[in-house]
């Protein structure tokens, strides 16, 4: 379904242009769910941005169904971290919303913005406003507005990352049943690859400074999943060791090269003795 050729992005700063993104190819299949994991700074927004079309790249080319993307489209929608509901219009008219601009009738249109809402288990909020409602209910309101548009592709940008644990668990929960049931393309930027590993078919784990694809893992885990899975922690730590390095470089980067590693600084060596004596 989507297809990303030699894809290159620079960001211009006083004068000079900063490398971003570094030669990106990569292919996702129709109906795969696919996170992008990196240390911050590494372009998973921006790649995520220009499959969207909301970005172009300098460089390269991005297809979808054979046909290159040039703008953004109806056929790919982005959720991003932050809900951005419109405040004065009630949990239903925020779900409606896309369908209004596409010229939905309103008959048609609030069927499917309540049958979302049930997706999501929040039909009785439907006639509530935003500010009523939790972070976590905020971001299931999102989650079927974008749902409702019905688009080929699903784009999510870190869509849970400033909710609480408890509430991300629920969201993991709902979001893998949503994507079975609907059976739509997800590509999903995380900086947790804990969750990465949960949702995922296909993890993408890319390098910083440029930004390019180090290493890709398929997960091949049966679902549902559970963050207390001992083959899900296995694959995780894989996937940090791979992660360390680039982390490692960017905060060198941030600290000017005096940043290093602290190493058991924490728990002692099993051969300390410590507390002897006591």
């Amino acid at each position: 379904m989507l297809v990303l050729e030699g894809v290159y992005k620079y960001f211009s700063s006083s004068g000079t242009d900063r490398l971003v993104l570094e030669n990106i190819n990569l292919r996702v299949k129709s109906g795969e769910f696919v996170c992008l994991v990196g240390p911050s700074g590494c372009g998973k927004s921006t790649l995520l941005s220009i499959i969207a079309g909301l970005e172009k790249a300098d460089r390269g080319r991005v297809y979808k169904d054979g046909k290159e993307i040039t703008a953004a489209g109806p056929d790919r929608v982005v959720m991003f971290q932050e809900a951005a509901l419109f405040p004065w219009l009630k949990v239903i008219e925020n779900v409606e919303y896309g369908l209004k601009i596409a010229g939905i009738p309103k008959e048609v249109r609030r069927e499917k913005a309540l049958r979302y809402l049930k997706m999501v288990h929040l039909s009785r909020f439907a006639d509530s406003y935003p500010h009523q409602l939790s972070g976590g209910m905020r971001q299931r309101v999102a989650l079927a507005r974008a749902l409702a548009v019905d688009s080929d592709v699903l784009l999510m940008d870190e869509p849970f990352a400033a909710l609480d644990a408890q509430t991300r668990y629920l969201l993991h929960r709902q979001l893998q049943e949503i994507w079975q049931v609907t059976g739509k393309t997800i590509v999903f930027v995380t900086h947790s690859v804990e969750e990465a590993v949960l949702l995922a078919d296909r993890v993408v784990v890319m390098a910083a400074n440029p930004g390019r694809i180090k290493k890709q893992f398929a997960i091949q885990l049966s679902r549902p999943r559970h963050l207390k899975n001992v083959d899900l922690a296995f694959l995780a730590g894989e996937i940090l060791r791979e992660l360390e390095e680039e982390v490692a470089k960017v905060a060198r980067a941030e600290y000017d090269g005096e940043w290093s590693p602290e190493e058991d600084v924490f728990l002692p060596a099993p051969n300390s003795n410590m507390g002897d004596g006591i």
